[in-house]
């Protein structure tokens, strides 16, 4: 019975997560895609829909071996940057990097989602049979899988690349910041015309769009598309000025920034304003900008700089920078990148669920002291069956914090699960055997159980394994569960604690039977021994049991209850001595083994020897 429940227990391992294709993924080269594409067209019916989808995918997955090792970005050089306006041009592909690596993390995430759709479809069964295509081809499903795991790959590593390009390119900008004069050519003319010129083109602006709202409420649409293209034409306008002001800002960054002046995040955070004047468009494309400068500051100056800076600027620069420390990944399991974050994440959830298995296990002490129904037994057991539910549980969740696939790991436990499950399947055993005696509550906490002729005690604990037993002699003694399962097991307490005991004495024959007894019982009458009295169902009683070669055998029973019944060496030892006194003072002789030999035919031998003599 046991071997079926952990067959039972494993047989999900079996049957799930072996069906992704994983030799499309972790192919090294694109001999496996060519194969599949040469079967392709021995195809007679080329124009069909889900062939072409198939040649396509591989065609792909074939052009992403091929590609794979291809850098697609190449780094500053310095010898390109000889003055301020090629330095601010070098510092705008630096931008470039920062607008990449985001549009790659939302690529990224898409992909994710993509192939987690896919990887359910295929597992379950639920992708689309009508577009099976070849037989000895991958369906369309698990191609497209492995479409979307090698261009998430090659996404992942497009990301590393721009990262490490990024830290070259800082270095190279702040290498060259020392050699470059971003004050040369001071501007004398007054910024005061652009400024007003600014201001008039926001107000037409806003007068272009009442105007759109008036046309729009008399449904005038062809007007109202003009005034559009006139809106497009300001903004522009609007956007020349400002990138104007922010190029003029970006200058007085750099030179700040070239001797560590603190005022660079009084000018970033005029920068910032000028973006804000922006469209929406260009205020997206310029909104890394700000994170470019804050890496500089934090490189150039020191990130122990800017927190004494005390401005708000220097604790958003430096939150980022430990931000993006924090989710830079440290190692990768099953193509999913672990970062520090994810495992500060994951064991704090951990710890938490720890603590709510604590707080839990509180909470049912403390609501046992009011319910008078709920023994200590079942207060043990309930203790510690729910704690491990609520660390089971924080611990998939831990899991799934991560991001770790679970499904990922199944294809390992199906491979094993059969060695899994006879080799645990002790611990299976224990474990239901556990929850079965939670639920029958034959055995409590504090019961007085015999399990052998040696093994006798209290019950001390209750857990999903074992149980403790803690004999009279004060050992502790760990019995595994299944042993009361499959054992015969005294459970002296489980009803009540009255019972009654058998001592044993013999006299010699010829004794008076009906005086026997009486002696006996007066004597037990007369005692100091704790036993039931006045129970006209259980009172004590001397029961002749056998005439033995030696003896005629009795035994008295006596009912007895309490802690009597739990100590019966001691308990039987007082009867006996009780026995014993009282059979010696009353001349009752308590015999000796006795053995009778007969020697008449050695007689015989000995008289016919002296005749002979």
């Amino acid at each position: 019975m046991i071997r079926i429940a952990a067959f039972l227990f494993f047989l999900p391992f079996v049957l799930y997560g072996v069906q992704i294709d994983e030799s499309l993924i972790d192919t090294n080269g694109t001999k496996l895609y060519e194969t599949y594409l040469s079967q392709l067209e021995k195809e007679a019916n080329q124009s069909d829909v889900t062939l072409q989808l198939q040649r396509s995918l591989l065609d792909q997955l074939i052009e992403f071996e091929e590609s794979k090792d291809k850098k697609p970005f190449a780094p500053l050089m310095a010898s390109d940057i000889k003055n301020k306006q090629d330095y601010l041009k070098a510092f705008l592909r630096y931008v470039e990097n920062f607008t990449e690596t985001k549009r790659i993390k939302k690529e990224l995430k898409g992909k994710e989602e993509k192939i987690d759709y896919l990887k359910k479809q295929i597992i379950t069964g639920e992708e689309n049979q009508s577009i099976q295509a070849h037989i000895s081809v991958p369906s369309i499903a698990q191609l497209q899988y492995a479409f979307y795991v090698k261009s998430q790959e090659k996404l992942q590593s497009t990301l590393e690349q721009i990262r490490e390009l990024k830290d070259q390119n800082r270095n190279i900008l702040l290498k060259r910041l020392e050699s470059i004069d971003f004050l040369q050519d001071k501007q004398t003319q007054d910024t005061t015309a652009q400024e007003m010129k600014l201001k008039q083109l926001q107000l037409e602006r806003e007068g272009l769009e009442i105007e759109k709202e008036r046309l729009l409420l008399l449904q005038n649409q062809i007007q109202s598309n003009q005034i559009d293209e006139k809106r497009k034409l300001l903004s522009q306008k609007i956007d020349d000025i400002v990138q104007d002001f922010v190029n003029k800002n970006l200058y007085l960054y750099f030179a700040a920034l070239k001797v560590n002046d603190q005022k660079v995040f009084d000018i970033r955070k005029a920068i910032e304003d000028d973006i804000a004047l922006m469209s929406p468009q260009k205020q997206r494309a310029a909104s890394n900008m700000l994170d470019a400068l804050g890496k500089l500051a934090s490189e150039r100056i020191g990130t122990t700089k800017v927190l004494a800076s005390q401005t708000k600027e220097g604790v958003v620069t430096l939150g980022k920078d430990i931000w993006e420390m924090l989710h830079y990944p440290l190692f990768s399991i099953n193509k999913k990148q672990i970062s520090s974050w994810d495992l500060i994440l994951a064991l704090s959830i951990f710890a938490f669920g720890l603590f709510l298995a604590s707080l839990y296990r509180r909470y049912i002490r403390k609501i046992s002291l009011r319910l008078r129904n709920l023994s200590l037994s079942s207060q043990v057991i309930l203790s510690n069956v729910g704690s491990y539910f609520i660390i089971g549980i924080s611990f998939f969740v831990m899991l799934k914090t991560i991001g770790l696939d679970l499904s990922s790991f199944t294809v390992i436990a199906g491979a094993l699960s059969v060695g899994i499950g006879f080799g645990l399947q002790n611990i299976i055993a224990n474990f239901i055997s556990g929850i079965i005696l939670f639920f029958e509550k034959s055995i409590k906490i504090g019961d007085f159980l015999q399990i052998s002729d040696t093994l006798r005690g209290r019950v001390a604990d209750i857990r999903m394994r074992s149980v403790t037993i803690r004999t009279n002699d004060n050992i502790d003694v760990i019995v595994p569960n299944q042993t009361f399962i499959q054992q015969q097991v005294i459970n002296w307490t489980l009803s009540d604690d009255i019972r009654r005991m058998h001592i044993p004495f013999g006299v010699a024959y010829g004794s008076d039977i009906d005086g026997v007894k009486r002696v006996v019982l007066e004597a037990l009458e007369k005692s100091d021994i704790e036993y039931i009295r006045n129970d006209k169902d259980r009172e004590p009683q001397v029961i002749m049991k056998a005439m033995n070669a030696s003896s005629v055998d009795f035994e008295l029973w006596v009912w007895m209850h309490g802690d009597s019944t739990l100590k019966p060496s001691g308990t039987q030892d007082k009867f006996l001595v009780l026995l014993y006194k009282t059979l010696y003072e009353n001349n009752i002789q308590i015999p000796f083994p006795q053995l009778d030999l007969h020697i008449q035919g050695i007689k015989e031998i000995l008289e016919g020897l002296k005749k002979e003599a």
